[in-house]
């Protein structure tokens, strides 16, 4: 498509002549009369102006006076016979690109409208450039999240349909994908982002321990209570609580969890009178919640309460768009927490880096740049290989009794083993073990 011209002039040969030599490169509008020309160009848009600085009814200046106010940007070169400093540095002030004096050769007029017309482009590209920039660094600020791609921009789409709407959120993903930090853009994006946000792994807490969190107690309640405690339920009122790996909750704790989700209402261990709460309860897991349901591991009223939305984190290597960003801003991270002057990875790492599968996710990412840059005494940072031990399951690859390890370090490697192999189900690994979820709890304390 040819680039528009606007081209006033009160002489009709001066007119016609440009038309002629111009047509074959642009397409042109042709006007003697100033004030149609501006009625044109108010309606119109033109990629650049040219106009006659001496015509009745509004000379020069004033046309491109009043081209300003509607267009900023478009370029507009002022033609004149009676061309002096006075008159080029007046119109430049207005904001005209260029100034010509009659009379002038064809061709030099034609290098000269190419030349703003060129200077337009780029200027337009670069503050599109920059807009989009604007843009992308305001989403990584408001989610507090890395990611561009497409994947990541339906999770935004819908943090921000329903940020506002205080329903009930499961957020199913692989560990490592980030699941905590949609959490914390819910709730950061919502009207409530001035109340409390809180967090429970449900997988580090025995039932007798998440119940006395979640609601709290009186004193006396059980041994060592010695003073009344407010629940986490009861802190988290009017804000989110944030229930991660939820999956791992007993049975027992499935259905008082029911009560409270369904009724907003608490009593605290060892109490009698009921507290009234508001709570939005958002959920994660990294196992497909309907499956357990199906697979009667999961209670299916419970599960329907809380699956009012469901957010599906998509895994790393759905998402090796995000790479080269996300390792950006984590080398800028770790050189700054470490004091290293590192601009990044070679462009081979980089590649080894996009085309590694990530079965750890973003949390594996980090660990190795992370390792990377502590290591690190050079600028340029670069891996032969994707470190085994960085992923998740690696460790574990070869026999675990190997080395001849004491009796307390096998016992150590084969729950971590386990863990690894049941996506860290405590309540799984236990059973498999033998042993209550409070005793691997003990033990994983132990361990460190």
């Amino acid at each position: 498509m040819r680039q528009k011209l606007i081209i006033i002039d009160d002489e009709p040969k001066a007119g016609r002549l440009m038309e002629r030599y111009l047509d074959d490169s642009y397409e042109c509008r042709i006007f003697q009369d100033p004030a149609a020309a501006m009625d044109y160009f108010s309606t119109e848009s033109a990629d650049l102006v040219i106009t006659d600085m001496q015509m009745p009814n509004l000379t020069g200046a004033e046309v491109l006076a009043q081209i300003r106010i509607i267009d900023k940007q478009v370029p507009v070169i002022i033609i004149t016979a009676y061309s002096n400093v006075d008159d080029a540095i007046e119109v430049l002030r207005l904001g005209a690109t260029d100034f010509v004096k009659k009379p002038f050769d064809m061709e030099e007029l034609k290098l000269i409208i190419d030349k703003a017309l060129n200077i337009s482009l780029l200027k337009a590209e670069n503050t599109l450039l920059k807009q989009q920039l604007k843009v992308q660094h305001d989403q990584d600020e408001r989610y507090r999240m890395i990611g561009r791609g497409a994947n990541m921009q339906k999770v935004y789409e819908v943090i921000d349909k329903i940020a506002d709407i205080r329903c009930n959120v499961i957020i199913e993903g692989e560990s490592g994908t980030g699941k905590e930090l949609v959490a914390r853009a819910l709730h950061f994006q919502s009207q409530s982002a001035d109340k409390p946000f809180i967090v429970i792994d449900c997988g580090a807490l025995t039932d007798s321990l998440l119940q006395s969190e979640l609601f709290g107690y009186e004193k006396g309640a059980f041994t060592g209570a010695n003073k009344q405690k407010k629940g986490l339920l009861e802190t988290a009122s009017g804000g989110t609580l944030f229930l991660d790996e939820i999956c791992n909750i007993s049975d027992t704790m499935q259905t008082q969890l029911l009560r409270v989700v369904q009724e907003q209402q608490i009593i605290r261990v060892g109490g009698l009178e009921t507290i009234d709460i508001d709570v939005r309860f958002v959920v994660a897991t990294n196992q497909p919640m309907d499956k357990m349901v199906q697979e009667g591991r999961f209670r299916h009223d419970l599960y329907h309460r809380l699956n009012v939305i469901n957010i599906q984190v998509p895994p790393l290597r759905t998402r090796l768009e995000d790479i080269s960003l996300l390792t950006e801003v984590m080398v800028k991270r770790f050189a700054k927490k470490y004091k290293r002057n590192i601009e990044g990875f070679d462009q081979a790492s980089m590649q080894l880096l996009q085309t590694y599968h990530w079965p750890g996710n973003v949390r594996e990412l980090s660990n190795i740049i992370e390792r990377s840059v502590a290591l690190s005494d050079k600028e340029i940072l670069h891996l032969d290989e994707i470190p085994q031990s960085a992923a998740p399951g690696d460790e574990n690859r070869n026999q675990i009794d190997s080395d001849q390890p004491t009796l307390a370090e096998l016992e150590k490697r084969y729950i971590v083993k386990l863990l690894t192999e049941n996506n860290d189900n405590k309540e799984k690994t236990a059973a498999i073990l033998g042993i209550n979820k409070s005793t691997l709890w003990r033990k994983l304390k132990k361990f460190g």
